[in-house]
């Protein structure tokens, strides 16, 4: 059996019977409750947690921890604005700055993800239809010159933007398939 050390404390009487009567409701002794409450607040302690957490996520447990944030005003309604455009409530919004704020590379919203896709498809299609208006070689859909030129300098510069969009949305796969995204 551990060896127990005595706590003295002293609080006014009218305290002193509110413990009471609150050891009593939950059916305890008033030093049971007094200790349970030094247990209580030493594993809350923003020390303890933060090694609880760690040592959880080393051992890939991911505990649920649960957070409050309070928002007035001008805020709140810009992040329900927010989360609203994209589809999203608002903690799950908060949720995903968040992640985004403590992670290397976190993932987009899914729905983000999805409109990202659709528009690298376009910008191959807009290249291939320009190609392909270019490349015409019949004599009454002939495309006058300083347009051609024009549109063959962009060319290469659509093929960077949908590069760029690709290497995006790999990078994203990515993280979506990563724990805990």
């Amino acid at each position: 059996m551990a060896t127990s050390a005595r706590l003295l404390t002293s609080v006014p009487q009218v305290e002193r019977e509110r413990f009471e009567a609150l050891a009593a409701e939950r059916g305890v002794s008033v030093s049971h409750l007094l200790a349970r409450l030094v247990r209580t607040a030493i594993a809350d302690s923003p020390t303890a947690r933060l090694k609880r957490l760690t040592a959880a996520a080393a051992n890939d447990r991911a505990p649920a921890e649960k957070y409050t944030v309070r928002l007035m005003g001008a805020d709140a309604a810009t992040l329900e604005e927010r989360a609203q455009g994209r589809c999203m409530t608002a903690s799950g919004y908060v949720a995903h700055v968040l992640r985004a704020h403590l992670r290397a590379q976190p993932p987009m919203p899914y729905k983000e993800f999805q409109e990202l896709k659709v528009l690298t498809n376009e910008l191959a299609s807009i290249r291939g239809a320009l190609l392909a208006l270019v490349n015409q070689r019949a004599p009454h859909d002939e495309v006058e010159a300083s347009l051609r030129e024009n549109v063959l300098r962009l060319l290469p510069a659509l093929k960077q933007i949908r590069d760029k969009v690709q290497e995006t949305l790999r990078a994203q796969s990515k993280a979506w398939e990563t724990r805990g995204a």
